[in-house]
């Protein structure tokens, strides 16, 4: 979906303040640039004080301010935080977990498919529709926030369950042989006889309830769009703001939603993305969140969440905010909006600070937020809806995750780590990255986005000319990290993208197990033993083992530590890149390179530093024809295609330090000093700046 005009701005929550100053606010955020506010979706109890009593004051008020001062609203369904009156009236809409009945205090630990609480939230979001369908400042609105389904497994809950079970399993004893229920006598000769899910130790049961509930939470998403599309005018969006795995910070994939099937319902992805600044800010997580939701529709997205404060950790260095709003420009984010824009003066978000801080008065934070957006707006139609088409595409996987979950390989190396080792393994060396789905290579034409389609290449040279075929000959290089669970038509579909003269780079603890988590029980990894020319029957935790490559041009036989895991790999056709340095596990490869039919395929059969990823990655790309930038980490330079068919190259400088360095494109514009760029000029960047350059394509 394309956005007319960049979108600006913050959630705004008159009724959290602690007096009236919303139009002292809106004029502020006029005077900063902003365009658009996020407001309505936390404030059930305010909408509706008490069953059936509504009072939606604080909402016109907002919307007359909003209409009085330009600016555009998004509003929020407010059905992710419960009033309590309602938790009181229906005990059983509080999740019921291990520890029996949620308590009520903390959002989102209410089950979502209790008919009760969907009962009560479709009443408030239909009054709330009411009120908001005819403002002409509501351009879009946001399903929920973050949703979650609190890992519900209530009686009626797991009923649900088993009645998918019985749809996909209608033979029992299919079911039985599938998840290898006849381990410690778990297996059920009737439906009636199901155990309570809380308490199975088989993890394909586990995994499978787990997808139910993802599933619950798409359902969920696909209903509140049903019903706010038959109150919304044209021209008008729904979004969601997707957030993602949490360590203090973004990290990976959600484990909790499948997004991909999620974002369906939706006109345009949204994303809440968080991440650390001071010296640990370096683009990483800004790339990968940007990557995240550009996957779910296949085009721009808006960033509905990020810090302007935040937690107390993450107050910005002079020039970070600037800087990390260009990263998200520069990764095709189409707006820009601030969690939030005033800082709380109660409750559990009261350190996580706004645009403005307690005082509720502009300071520097609002200064440098301000001072960026006047800068952007000459150049907003040359960087908004940028396009990206990286040559490397990464495969992601909720089932995997969930797998390695099931079956951890160690507390720290979870999927999203190994994820994120390669992914920010590629930022840091300045290749750039699309992330896919096990949906998108099985896909038929009219699965494909049409800002997609447009772009497939219909000569793959594969003899099944499915769109999910042509969608991967996109990529140059495809990385397969940590694929745990695969069906055969997903390998079969790598494999062919391989033969065809793709180039894979496949991680360990991959085609392992089925859909259900059932162990393959033939050579690993399944179905792809030719195609990586290796197999392997045993694997360990590393003691004291290292990984030595092999000499050739493109290194010198450089040592680095193995970590966590490592498979003992044999070569059948291919060529060794890295063996054990060990003494008893030497005569094992520990990286191996295969050319199959007309692509390659590398195989990284254990866990080591980016040093050693890196490596790997200098001797696969010029392989697959990717150039190489002469540039890395803290200079990261990012490439987009403009609305007018302009190039746009933004390298940005993550460090404290000034950085100087040749400038690597052709002759062009520095769109900031609307100054001239040479090839092989030299350029200088402070601490923390940018240049962005326009050039023909």
């Amino acid at each position: 979906m394309k956005i007319d005009n960049f979108l600006y701005g913050a959630a705004y929550y008159e009724e959290y303040m602690p007096y009236e100053r919303t139009e002292t606010d809106f004029k502020l955020m006029k005077e900063a640039g902003m365009n658009v506010i996020r407001i309505a979706e936390s404030t059930w109890s305010t909408w509706e004080p008490s069953d059936g009593v509504f009072d939606f004051s604080h909402l016109k008020h907002m919307l007359e301010c909003a209409e009085k001062y330009d600016l555009k609203v998004i509003i929020g369904t407010p059905t992710y935080a419960i009033p309590s009156w309602l938790a009181k009236k229906y005990p059983d809409i509080m999740a019921y977990g291990k520890n029996g009945h949620e308590l009520y205090g903390h959002r989102q630990l209410f089950d979502i498919t209790n008919p009760d609480y969907l009962r009560y939230a479709e009443r408030i979001i239909r009054k709330l529709m009411e009120v908001v369908k005819d403002s002409p400042q509501v351009i879009g609105y946001q399903l929920d926030n973050e949703t979650r389904s609190a890992g519900a497994a209530s009686e009626a809950t797991q009923k649900l369950f088993v009645k998918k079970l019985m749809e996909k399993y209608p033979d029992i004893e299919e079911f039985n042989r599938e998840f290898g229920l006849d381990y410690w006598s778990n297996r059920i000769s009737s439906w009636e006889d199901f155990p309570d899910i809380r308490g199975t130790i088989n993890g394909s049961l586990s995994a499978a309830y787990k997808r139910f509930l993802r599933d619950c939470i798409t359902n969920f998403l696909t209903w509140q769009a049903g019903i706010l599309r038959e109150y919304m005018r044209e021209g008008q969006f729904i979004t969601h703001n997707f957030d993602y795995s949490w360590c203090g910070y973004s990290v990976g994939i959600q484990p909790e939603v499948n997004q991909y099937d999620a974002a369906k319902c939706m006109d345009i992805a949204g994303c809440d993305i968080y991440h650390r600044m001071q010296d640990y800010l370096d683009g990483s997580t800004i790339t990968f969140g940007g990557a995240v939701a550009r996957s779910l529709k296949k085009d721009n997205y808006l960033v509905l969440e990020t810090e302007a404060q935040g937690n107390v950790e993450w107050l910005a260095y002079p020039g970070q905010l600037r800087l990390s709003a260009y990263s998200h420009i520069a990764n095709g984010a189409s707006s820009i909006m601030y969690w939030n824009w005033h800082s709380i003066h109660n409750a559990i978000e009261s350190y996580w600070k706004g645009v403005l801080s307690h005082d509720l008065t502009p300071h520097a934070t609002y200064e440098e937020i301000k001072n960026f957006r006047h800068e952007l707006m000459p150049l907003e139609d040359k960087l908004k809806n940028l396009k990206k088409k990286p040559s490397v595409g990464i495969l992601v996987d909720n089932a995997s995750l969930t797998g390695l979950d099931e079956f951890p390989i160690s507390e720290e190396l979870n999927y999203n780590a190994i994820l994120r080792w390669f992914a920010d393994s590629c930022h840091e060396m300045n290749i750039e990255y699309d992330l896919l789905y096990k949906e998108d290579l099985l896909c038929k034409n009219d699965d494909l986005e049409s800002s997609d389609a447009s772009d497939i290449d219909n000569g793959s040279g594969s003899d099944d000319s499915s769109a999910g075929n042509r969608y991967l000959s996109k990529y140059k290089l495809l990385i397969v990290p940590a694929l745990y669970s695969a069906s055969d038509d997903v390998l079969l579909r790598i494999k062919d993208y391989v033969r065809c003269g793709g180039h894979l780079l496949l991680g360990f603890k991959s085609a392992f197990s089925d859909d259900e988590l059932k162990i393959y029980h033939d050579a690993q990894p399944h179905l792809l033993t030719d195609c990586i020319g290796a197999t392997y029957d045993m694997f360990t935790v590393p003691k004291n083992v290292n990984i030595k490559f092999t000499l050739d041009k493109f290194n010198t036989g450089n040592i680095y530590p193995a970590k966590e895991w490592i498979e003992l790999v044999t070569p059948t056709t291919a060529d060794v890149w890295a063996y054990y340095n060990h003494q008893f596990w030497g005569n094992y490869a520990a990286i191996t390179h295969n050319s199959y039919g007309e692509g390659t395929a590398t195989y990284i059969g254990c866990y080591t530093t980016k040093e050693a990823l890196t490596a790997v990655l200098t001797k696969i790309c010029p392989i697959a024809d990717i150039p190489m930038s002469s540039l890395c980490l803290p200079i990261i330079k990012k490439t987009g295609i403009n609305e007018t068919g302009k190039c746009i190259t933004f390298y940005f400088n993550y460090s404290s330090d000034v950085q100087s360095f040749t400038y690597d494109g052709t002759d062009g514009t520095e769109l900031l000093s609307d100054t001239t760029l040479t090839s092989g000029c030299n350029i200088t960047l402070k601490p923390w700046d940018l240049i962005i350059a326009e050039t023909d394509v």
